[in-house]
């Protein structure tokens, strides 16, 4: 079972930042997440939301991808880092650290694969998104690298049908949520021929998750992730 830092490591240093992927890989994660979005003219740098408010100073309320790079680069993070280029970010990726790549605005699928492809490090990806064109495109320009269809869902009968949906559009992969995984949502997703994770969204969570046998997990809290499914192979 694989442990994936969620937005790196976001109690341990901001989210999506260059100190959180160094610390995502001394807490033990075996992958970190990467969430994309492309500036206007078409660089691809790591935020979750649409615009960097929340997370980056000075407050610019506008959507990133109205923004250049040039007025990217100049955004700060609560650690006096700029706003990472995602082509900076993988240029630095410890050595046995993968990277899943969640692609939030769709336009930077095919972006974020040639950013990899330049670094040498495509190998070590797995390519996600909420939209389905972005997971066609990574079937079609990364087909050997592990693409995930990305849907949030409460129920059983819901969590079966997202499943159906991702095998469907071609997808190698989803991640389910803690509330909704279970050893049957689990067999289901390997008959469907998916990898499976859970984002577990609570420390109280992980027990359960880690009973229901994922692929992986999905978390803030690497550590504790870590200690529960045992060491990280060498």
């Amino acid at each position: 079972m694989r442990v994936v830092a969620h937005r790196t490591c976001p109690l341990e240093a901001p989210e999506n930042s260059v100190e959180g992927i160094v610390g995502a890989s001394a807490l033990g994660a075996d992958a970190v997440e990467l969430d994309t979005r492309l500036t206007r003219d078409g660089e691809v740098v790591l935020l979750h939301d649409h615009w960097p408010l929340r997370v980056a100073r000075p407050h610019l309320p506008i959507p990133v991808s109205w923004l250049p790079a040039r007025a990217t680069d100049r955004l700060r993070l609560r650690n006096g880092e700029p706003l990472p280029r995602f082509a900076a970010a993988i240029d630095g990726l410890p050595d046995g650290l993968d990277v899943a790549v969640d692609v939030k605005d769709g336009r930077s699928m095919a972006a974020a694969i040639a950013v990899l492809t330049a670094s040498g490090k495509l190998d070590r990806a797995m390519l996600w998104s909420r939209q389905a064109p972005a997971v066609a495109t990574a079937a079609e320009r990364a087909p050997a690298n592990e693409r995930a269809l990305l849907r949030n869902t409460v129920g059983p009968e819901k969590t079966l049908a997202y499943l159906r949906d991702a095998a469907s559009l071609g997808a190698t992969a989803v991640s389910v949520m803690d509330v909704s995984v279970s050893a049957e949502v689990v067999r289901a997703a390997h008959d469907l021929g998916l990898t499976i994770y859970a984002w577990v969204r609570t420390a109280e969570a992980h027990g359960a998750v880690i009973d229901a046998g994922p692929d992986g997990v999905v978390t803030d809290w690497v550590a504790q992730a870590r200690r529960l499914v045992g060491a990280r192979p060498l």
